[in-house]
């Protein structure tokens, strides 16, 4: 008993450590949608990073996540540009949601489709507030990691198949009313305010979030007063911080989305 007391934490160890090593990562993978996709630069094509400033080629030393910046106290090592505070925070973010997930759940094969998640969702942060978008291929990303979680949680089911038509077909009903509950109250804030306070991009994240999610009213319900209620509050924030009547609704969102994935776990999940 007491061996396999041993081993148990040997195994619990060992995907802690792993669970580090992915989130910071994919803490890196993060900047670097939050750096390219604003600019229009390619996720695809194979491009060395390179300093902002002087344009000269990264390599290892400057490309550790968080230690790289706090080793070069923040600064290019080659032209001694600053490096901003964002970097080193993004990563730490996606690290944390890493850990929070394998706290919460516990390790699984259909857990590092939920990190993969976690970069997603902080780069979708960073963008919405620096440039208030949220890059189509960002949400494509949020509906992708939960179809691919939702393929991986159907290998420990007694019937994948008919696992991954009922959950599948939840998923899709959970992304169509979410989308049409984006839409409907749109056109209502659009009529009343006659303004655009909700974008097309949040219409998208609301459908994305809705595979993970689920088709439950409970859980939209939650959703939209979570999502509200934050709102509110930001807002208020984004207001005496830079003064701005228009503030970007994606981080309500976000937070919102987070918050019931960790409270009632995605609408497929068993563990």
């Amino acid at each position: 008993m007491g061996g396999g007391g041993v081993d148990d934490a040997v195994v619990q160890v060992f995907f802690l450590v792993l669970t580090v090593f992915l989130g910071l990562v994919f803490g890196s993978f993060a900047t670097a949608l939050a750096w390219r996709l604003p600019r229009g630069h390619s996720m695809v094509k194979r491009v060395r990073s390179a300093c902002p400033s002087c344009d000269h080629p990264l390599g290892i030393p400057d490309l550790v996540p968080v230690f790289s910046w706090l080793f070069l106290r923040g600064r290019c090592r080659h032209c001694g540009a600053p490096i901003g505070w964002q970097y080193p925070a993004i990563e730490l973010a996606t690290l944390a949601l890493c850990l929070g997930l394998f706290w919460r759940f516990g390790f699984s094969p259909a857990l590092l489709a939920a990190y993969a998640l976690a970069p997603v969702v902080v780069a979708i942060a960073d963008i919405d507030i620096r440039y208030k978008i949220i890059p189509d291929v960002l949400n494509l990303s949020v509906a992708g990691t939960g179809a691919a979680a939702l393929l991986l949680e159907a290998r420990g089911a007694a019937d994948p198949p008919d696992f991954i038509v009922s959950a599948g077909g939840h998923a899709l009903l959970g992304a169509a009313l979410y989308a049409a509950t984006a839409l409907l109250l749109r056109a209502v804030m659009m009529w009343r305010m006659k303004r655009e306070p909700l974008g097309l991009g949040d219409v998208k994240f609301f459908a994305a979030a809705g595979i993970w999610l689920g088709a439950s009213l409970e859980t939209l319900s939650h959703f939209m007063m979570l999502a509200g209620f934050l709102g509110v509050a930001f807002a208020l924030g984004w207001r005496k911080w830079r003064g701005e009547a228009m503030f970007p609704f994606g981080p309500a969102l976000l937070a919102a989305f987070v918050i019931l994935l960790f409270w009632r776990g995605p609408a497929f999940w068993s563990g």
